[in-house]
């Protein structure tokens, strides 16, 4: 009988992916309980609550705007594109928010 089939040593491997799925729950259960108290809290006081935000998260294997994410490189490459795209959007809505202003002719 090979070791990883012993009896025993199933055993073993069981009891410990147990305690390690009762650990996790406990840091869940725990996570969950300090969100909600700083939601409820929040509330209270009639404040927002923040929220962090990561990032825009990009995955090997994808295209964006004609490059393929396979590496560090290429992922940084296509953040730099986009943040660049972000970029000229928030000029357009400047300008069109400064155009508007313009309209008044003056004689």
């Amino acid at each position: 009988m090979s070791k990883k089939n012993k009896l025993s040593t199933r055993k073993n491997s069981h009891s410990h992916i147990l305690e390690r799925e009762k650990a996790d729950q406990l840091k869940r259960t725990a996570k969950a309980h300090k969100t909600d108290t700083k939601v409820s809290k929040a509330k209270k006081e009639g404040k927002a609550v923040k929220r962090k935000f990561k990032g825009i998260r990009i995955r090997k294997g994808v295209r964006i705007k004609g490059i393929k994410v396979t590496d560090a490189d290429s992922k940084k490459k296509a953040l730099k594109v986009l943040k660049a795209e972000q970029a000229m959007q928030e000029m357009d809505i400047d300008s069109d928010a400064s155009d508007s202003g313009s309209d008044v002719e003056m004689k």
